[in-house]
């Protein structure tokens, strides 16, 4: 029985090994992670006090590693940048000592390390006593892969993008909130504010489960990293007004980043634009007030059901309301798998229809399209808007609903309560 336990754990966590092991073996046989370089890029300039945000010097360096000959108007090269605050050069600091070929090897062990935090999503909030809807067994083990392998976080690991890194951070700071260590979940949360606009949730999420200490010091966390960091790079803390100063005009300036331009951007005014409404580009001052609205959203929610959300439920709202109110790119859309505990109760009780229809939306947003199909326009925003409005109007707070002992009778089954 023990040799099975270990073979059954050994196995849950195998999808993690897997992506570490693609990480290694790109980092050792490709000149991938361009995304990686670029962090890595400007912590270096940031942390010798040089500023990182300057578009010219960052293509000039990311041009001699990722040469393009004859770049064209949507090249990397003519597309690339630097926008993270300036907490993210203490982040990556450690691949920013090792030289290139070292700092992607340490990446893809990286990777597999906080993949192991997406891969025990499933078993995170469960209630003491309740019988799990997917028991240990190969349907368990389906679904732990598709979280880490699926396609978009292959496609993730390939770029070098931090949402892997992020995603775990979240998923282990919420285990330490659930057996009462919120600091450390919250040190683990400040690594997630290398993108403040998507990691915003995280505050209100933390007062919840932890109360307002914890949230306080998540935010003071994350101002004196940054206000540290600015010192850092600019001789003072004054120096993150030029930080706030430089990424609008520093956004526009990459194709990628531009709602009008990429259907690929998950966010409501991307949606609006496929629509046919005018091209709204989200700055931070309509970030927030997107956010106020979906938090005013799921207040009212609340309200209307009388009842206190499970954290399941509230982890949902927090990550489906990132997607939907800040301009992102595709590859944030793998913050919804923080979704999969609240899934996971719908079908314990025996939400079924909203269960499954989350579980088709989630897989959907896995899948690459291409192209200039009509259906990709509305393909990623619309999604996201989808699984958001699921959320908010599906069950709270369900309850397990127990198995009946006589199935075929179906006598006295509970009704879910919603």
């Amino acid at each position: 029985m023990a040799d099975r336990t270990s073979a059954t754990w050994i196995l849950r966590f195998a999808p993690a090994v897997l992506l570490g092991l693609l990480g290694v073996q790109q980092a050792l046989v490709t000149n991938h992670f361009p995304d990686l370089f670029i962090y890595r890029a400007g912590s270096e300039l940031g942390l010798r006090g040089e500023s990182p945000y300057n578009i010219a010097l960052i293509r000039q360096i990311t041009s001699a590693q990722f040469p393009d000959d004859n770049p064209q108007e949507d090249s990397f090269i003519l597309n690339c940048g630097y926008f993270l605050p300036p907490s993210a050069a203490f982040v990556f600091a450690p691949f920013a000592a090792l030289a290139w070929p070292t700092a992607k090897i340490a990446w893809g062990i990286t990777i597999g390390f906080t993949a192991v935090g997406i891969a025990s999503l499933p078993d995170l909030f469960r209630k003491s006593g309740a019988e799990p809807p997917i028991r240990t067994g190969v349907l368990s083990l389906i679904v732990r892969f598709s979280l880490v392998l699926n396609p978009l976080a292959l496609a993730i690991a390939i770029v070098g993008q931090v949402t892997i890194v992020s995603v775990g951070c979240v998923a282990v700071g919420l285990w330490c909130f659930s057996y009462n260590r919120p600091t450390l979940g919250v040190v683990l949360w400040s690594v997630v504010f290398v993108k403040p606009h998507v990691a915003l949730p995280l505050i209100p999420l933390a007062w919840y489960l932890g109360g307002w200490k914890p949230a306080a010091t998540l935010v003071a966390l994350v101002a004196g990293l940054n206000l540290f960091g600015a010192a850092v790079m600019g001789g003072s803390p004054l120096f993150l007004k030029d930080y706030f100063d430089y990424l609008p005009t520093g956004h526009k300036a990459v194709l990628y980043n531009q709602a009008e331009r990429n259907p690929q951007i998950t966010s409501w005014n991307r949606l609006l634009i496929s629509c046919g409404g005018p091209p709204i580009e989200l700055s931070a001052i309509t970030t927030i007030a997107g956010y106020l609205v979906w938090g005013g959203l799921v207040v009212g929610r609340c309200a209307v059901t009388g009842r206190r959300p499970s954290a399941p439920w509230a982890c949902a709202a927090a990550v489906s309301g990132a997607v939907v109110c800040c301009q992102v790119l595709v590859y944030e859309l793998l913050m919804l798998v923080i979704a999969v505990p609240w899934i996971r109760d719908l079908f314990a009780g025996r939400h079924l229809v909203r269960g499954w229809t989350a579980v088709l939306l989630l897989v959907i947003q896995t899948i690459p399209i291409n192209g200039t199909s009509l259906v990709l326009d509305f393909y990623r925003p619309g999604g996201a808007l989808a699984f958001a409005l699921l959320v908010l109007l599906g069950p709270i707070a369900p309850e397990p609903v127990p198995r009946s002992p006589f199935p075929q009778l179906g006598a006295n089954r509970p009704t879910p309560v919603a």
